[in-house]
């Protein structure tokens, strides 16, 4: 699983911000991310099984901003 993010709307997606690292189901993964990033963000997850799933203008300046993932179904 990576997850990395870009400024809303400009598609420059950077290195993972957790790695690569594999996360059992039902399991939270908690990030501090850099004071320089700014608050609106475009996230992209990629899971383990090649999906990726993209996410628009994800304000990640909320306080505990919790943003919850599914994997898809089998």
């Amino acid at each position: 699983m990576a997850v990395e993010l870009s400024a809303a709307g400009q598609a420059r997606y950077g290195l993972s911000v957790i790695g690569r690292v594999e996360l059992p189901p039902g399991n939270a993964l908690f990030l501090t991310l850099p004071a320089t990033t700014p608050c609106l963000n475009d996230l992209r997850i990629r899971w383990a099984d090649g999906r990726v799933e993209d996410l628009a203008r994800e304000d990640l300046c909320q306080p505990r901003r919790t943003i919850r993932l599914a994997p898809a179904a089998n």
